[in-house]
């Protein structure tokens, strides 16, 4: 097998050396004649494991990058290649230390819904070549007295033991404000939260759409504080050639140009809807008019939600 198809498996394939080396094996007894016949075994015998790790039904990777992301677009306030360069040099001496000393870097991504956050973290444990470990607030908030303090402790010991970036979504559901705090049990999430903070040994994201909510002290914890905001006109453009431009057969004229760019309040994945809702129509049938319109839509709801206009379609 080439480097290509082993490097190919080992990043789709999220399982043990012995069980690569079962697939192997397997392979080798059904005596596959050819390399397509032998991949094909060796794939066959990986797909079996992880179907029966998940109940039975094909394994699904839901951290991936979206293929079609772009940083340029966005619009964020802070030195996101800075930012990156450092990250490295942190992965480098993480490998290269003895393991004994407690140093990590901890990230927040602040903004509206939808503005790229969750998104940029995984870029950067694609960029790294780390495994990726997201956890949801509704992952770890538990109904029982001490398992959400439990299941946060979980959180970073096991992406530290897989040496895997740790991205926790939401973040302001654990770190209440706790000048603020009305409930023990909110200041007691703080409290473990930050413990585990100061104790983990690696990378931490955390992505929030409310920054005001988060506890004073946490704040100062991280090492970066990324903003992120709506597009501005030119990410428009990026984002609708990026994502919507491969659905139309049509090229985007100067006049329904400027109109996209003349949209505010539109965020990356404001595109993403208007992909998936006509992903399936044939390219003949849509115009660069009719998605810049979804577009406007899209943005058109946003700011009626928030009090800030009504709408009349």
């Amino acid at each position: 097998m080439s480097d290509t198809d082993i490097t190919n498996l080992a990043g789709h394939y999220k399982v043990s050396a012995g069980t690569m080396d079962i697939a192997v094996k397997k392979a080798i007894e059904k005596r596959a004649k050819s390399k397509k016949k032998f991949h094909k075994a060796v794939t066959l015998t990986l797909d079996s494991h992880e179907n029966l790790l998940n109940y039975g039904k094909k394994h699904k990777d839901k951290d991936t990058v979206e293929k079609n992301y772009s940083l340029k677009g966005l619009n964020v306030q802070g030195n996101i290649q800075f930012m990156m360069k450092q990250l490295e040099k942190f992965d480098n001496y993480l490998q290269q230390s003895d393991g004994n000393s407690r140093i990590n870097m901890n990230l927040l991504f602040y903004g509206p819904p939808g503005t790229g956050k969750s998104e940029l973290a995984r870029n950067i444990a694609c960029h790294l070549d780390k495994e990726l470990i997201c956890k949801k607030t509704s992952d770890i908030l538990d109904c029982f007295v001490g398992g959400t303090e439990q299941n946060i402790k979980e959180a970073f010991e096991e992406a530290e033991s897989e040496e895997a970036i740790l991205i926790i979504d939401e973040v302001d559901s654990l770190l209440f404000s706790r000048d603020q705090a009305e409930r023990s049990w909110e200041i007691s999430f703080t409290n473990e939260f930050l413990t585990q903070m100061e104790r983990y040994r690696g990378i931490l994201i955390c992505t929030t759409n409310r920054l005001k909510g988060l506890d004073n002290a946490s704040i100062r914890r991280f090492n970066y504080k990324i903003g992120f905001n709506y597009l501005k006109p030119y990410g428009n453009v990026i984002f609708y050639q990026k994502l919507l431009e491969p659905l139309t057969s049509s090229s985007l004229n100067k006049v329904t140009k400027e109109a996209l760019k003349k949209i505010t309040d539109l965020a990356p994945g404001d595109f993403k809807v208007v992909r998936d809702k006509n992903f399936f129509h044939h390219p003949e049938k849509l115009s660069p008019q009719s998605l810049v319109q979804a577009l406007q839509e899209e943005a058109e709801v946003k700011r009626f939600h928030s009090g800030r206009k009504y709408i009349g379609f």
